[in-house]
């Protein structure tokens, strides 16, 4: 387990979720900056220093800023990191954030990833670590719904047939769950972030 270091109050809480109830752009905007990306600060660096600390390896974040739009709220937000500082989204990464009914933390090889078939091999071989650990999978980065870890070889085949296609591998908690309602997760996610980052190295180490 990586303990989160001491603090006097929660990070992440129930009331995060009311940041989708306003259903204009800069009003969530504003809700998001205000509201949510203080706590992907705080989060983010712990998580940053637990991954160096334990890959001794270099790790960049960075925050949706969701710049790009001009008229529809965005339907979710997150963190991401990666360990190239050029961006992400071409690089295997992974993502801490918030869709309107849960929390996701997921690892992504999207669609226009680079040498994308060099990671064919690699799913394959950590298939049956996949579906052990139970996480949820899915071909599409922009939707929250997710499956069971026991569609994993079909979703390893979907992303080798459809080249517009993502891979994403993942754990979600839903607002309702009774953890949430109770309050102090937040090292529940520490934990199944630094679980889910062995992918993001081992990936890393062997596709250049």
């Amino acid at each position: 387990m990586y303990i989160l270091q001491q603090r006097n109050e929660n990070m992440f809480d129930k009331n995060d979720f009311k940041i989708f109830e306003d259903m204009t752009l800069p009003g969530r905007l504003e809700l998001i900056k205000t509201n949510l990306d203080p706590k992907f600060e705080e989060i983010g660096s712990e998580l940053m220093r637990r991954l160096e600390e334990e890959y001794q390896q270099q790790f960049y974040m960075k925050i949706a800023k969701h710049q790009r739009r001009t008229k529809n709220p965005p339907p979710d937000t997150w963190l991401a990191i990666n360990q190239d500082k050029r961006g992400y989204k071409k690089t295997p990464h992974l993502e801490l954030g918030l869709w309107p009914d849960r929390y996701f933390i997921t690892f992504s090889l999207l669609a226009d990833i680079k040498n994308r078939s060099g990671y064919y091999p690699l799913l394959k071989n950590h298939q049956n670590t996949i579906i052990t650990e139970d996480w949820n999978v899915s071909n599409d980065h922009t939707s929250s719904v997710m499956k069971p870890a026991n569609d994993f070889p079909e979703v390893v085949a979907h992303y080798e047939k459809v080249k517009s296609s993502d891979l994403v591998i993942g754990y979600e908690l839903r607002a309702d769950d009774p953890i949430v309602q109770k309050g102090n997760y937040d090292q529940l996610l520490i934990d199944k972030f630094m679980q889910l980052s062995k992918f993001l190295v081992s990936f890393n180490q062997e596709v250049e």
